[in-house]
């Protein structure tokens, strides 16, 4: 218990000059950039904004203040004016202006073997990409950046094992905290590509709701949803035709207009291109519990 005292002693003296650390200009290592793009040009349209304000942008640059200047410097949002042609080049490739496209197979490829560590890298560079366009164009950020996403997911995660072997207040509660808010970071990410959507007129591709892993599968469905429409983004944006993605053409439900669940459920042709010729499964011929379960959906028509 008297041990447990000064850890939490330790934690009280040292939060307060961490946070002086992070958000002062003059205690930092490097001048200060609001944005991780390294060109003039885009310097001054950082000073010229509202940026510096956003807690958003604030954030991120407390976390960034860890990281050793090596990673800062190779992993650095940076002008890309060509997409890498190779499977490493792609995989290694670092954040870019405008954003880089990484297809749903890539991301797949990178994150199965890697058991979802390059996920995280994938989810650390669209961050990074998103909040500097918001900042580029003006816009208030929504996003915490890479490392204001990663950040306190990565600390509430290590830190629960240590409260808990040390019996600090929380304990394994911290980890807990640390995954429901990267949840809530997907939830944002998944509102800023449908608005990405909404202000190009078309339509939003993704279900918010679908985010909660309570609606499992369609959690997952979503979440392949958003990674292969905002490789589609970047694409348009890059003025690139977007090659074809064999894995977003086996699984149509990837890549098809937006539908509801019931839909989903009803339309084997969405399921798998073998199923491409089957037909749609009529609600009178499954058993009663399952209509009147389908007639919930129905009356909701909510889409994803």
């Amino acid at each position: 218990m008297w041990r447990g005292k000064r850890w939490l002693r330790l934690i009280a003296l040292c939060f307060p000059l961490l946070q002086i650390n992070a958000f002062s200009p003059s205690t930092s290592r490097t001048p200060k950039r609001i944005s991780t793009q390294t060109s003039a040009e885009n310097a001054e349209f950082s000073r010229t904004t509202e940026a510096s304000t956003s807690w958003n942008v604030q954030i991120n640059e407390f976390f960034k203040k860890p990281v050793p200047p090596a990673i800062l410097d190779y992993i650095a949002l940076r002008t890309v004016n060509n997409v890498e042609e190779g499977v490493i080049g792609k995989l290694t490739s670092p954040p870019g202006e405008p954003g880089v496209p990484r297809p749903l197979w890539l991301v797949i490829l990178g994150s199965a073997p890697s058991g979802l560590l390059w996920y995280g890298y994938y989810k650390f560079a669209v961050e990074e990409e998103l909040l500097e366009m918001e900042i580029r164009e003006g816009k208030t950020p929504k996003g915490l950046g890479g490392y204001g996403t990663l950040g306190p997911f990565v600390y509430g995660c290590l830190l629960g094992p240590v409260a808990y072997i040390l019996h600090l207040p929380g304990g394994m509660n911290w980890s807990n905290l640390g995954i429901v808010f990267i949840y809530y970071t997907q939830f944002v990410l998944y509102d800023r590509v449908n608005e990405l959507y909404r202000e190009e007129g078309l339509q939003e591709p993704l279900s918010l709701w679908w985010t909660l892993p309570i609606f499992f599968p369609f959690d997952l469905i979503v979440g392949l949803r958003q990674v292969h429409f905002l490789s589609q983004y970047w694409y348009r944006k890059r003025n690139m035709e977007a090659p074809i993605d064999s894995v977003v053409d086996f699984f149509p439900f990837i890549g098809a207009p937006r539908f509801t669940w019931v839909e989903f459920f009803l339309t084997p042709a969405l399921w798998c291109k073998l199923l491409s010729n089957v037909d749609d499964i009529d609600p009178k011929t499954l058993p009663e519990p399952i209509q009147l379960f389908l007639a919930l959906g129905q009356t909701n028509q909510t889409k994803a």
